[in-house]
């Protein structure tokens, strides 16, 4: 009965993930590419990859023992992949899932295939005993100074091996952290008010911001600038980024120009807006 119940889940598993939106980005690396869903039941994450030249549909999907949380309002799923490592930031919500441990990070070889043997429960058994690669001092520094979340948002990338960024908005205030292997550094911004999530992303080692409303910012931990010239003409929400570390282009597709039946090398090239 057990197995009638886990092929069954796996196969409406399957079907769903398809339908499901992509969170934040895609990231191209090696000539692949790799982009996340969340079961919007369960939260936990999908890592979908397949090579550039082929369509979505071909992508391997791997269960990721991390997920979102669901909170109003929700922030996307955090997450990014460098030289065949998956960062996450699990926030799932669960009463042994402690938040001051969810930088996580997974060799993309560990990850398994979602099948019948695979269950929602193992998954979240290891997001839970998964040890973190650094405790999440940026989020116990927010929540220590408010207790009150109020446009609580975050986003997290890899710039190498050892260095990890994450910036958090929360009450019109804005700080950005830079893990560098063994510490934190980071800066404080207040009257920085956002309407909706934010995503960061990089172009080689200088990191970027970009709102929901469209506005790009250079940010590091000693500045944020806005790249006036720079502005994304329409919502970040309306679709999402394209980081592809192999030329180091950002660009942007919208949600409903996208088609798994073309060749993602070919659907970037006619539809995608260039950023960077």
């Amino acid at each position: 009965m057990r197995t009638a119940f886990y092929i069954l889940f796996f196969l409406v598993t399957v079907f769903t993930l398809r339908s499901q939106e992509i969170e934040r980005k895609i990231v191209i690396e090696k000539g692949r590419f790799y982009y996340t869903t969340i079961d919007p039941e369960q939260q936990m994450g999908t890592l979908y990859t397949g090579n550039i030249s082929a369509s979505l549909k071909t992508a391997k999907r791997l269960a990721l023992p991390a997920g979102r949380n669901y909170n109003d309002p929700v922030n996307p799923f955090c997450w990014d992949v460098l030289n065949e490592t998956v960062y996450a930031v699990n926030s799932l919500k669960h009463p042994m899932n402690d938040q001051n441990e969810s930088l996580k990070r997974f060799p993309l070889a560990s990850l398994q295939d979602w099948s019948d043997k695979v269950t929602i429960t193992e998954m979240l058994n290891k997001s839970i005993d998964y040890n973190t690669f650094t405790p999440n001092i940026p989020y116990a520094f927010v929540t220590k100074k408010s207790k009150v979340l109020d446009h609580f948002f975050y986003d997290a990338i890899a710039l190498d091996d050892t260095t990890f960024c994450m910036g958090l908005t929360n009450n019109n205030e804005f700080s950005f952290w830079t893990f560098n292997g063994t510490g934190w550094n980071h800066l404080e911004m207040t009257n920085f008010p956002v309407s909706g999530y934010f995503s960061l992303f990089n172009v080689k080692q200088d990191v970027y911001m970009i709102l929901d409303n469209g506005k790009i910012y250079s940010v590091s931990a000693k500045k944020v600038i806005p790249l006036t010239e720079k502005i994304l003409n329409t919502e970040l929400s309306k679709g999402f980024l394209i980081i592809n570390k192999d030329d180091g282009s950002v660009k942007f597709l919208k949600n409903d120009q996208l088609n798994d039946h073309t060749a993602l090398n070919e659907l970037i090239k006619k539809k995608a807006i260039a950023i960077f």
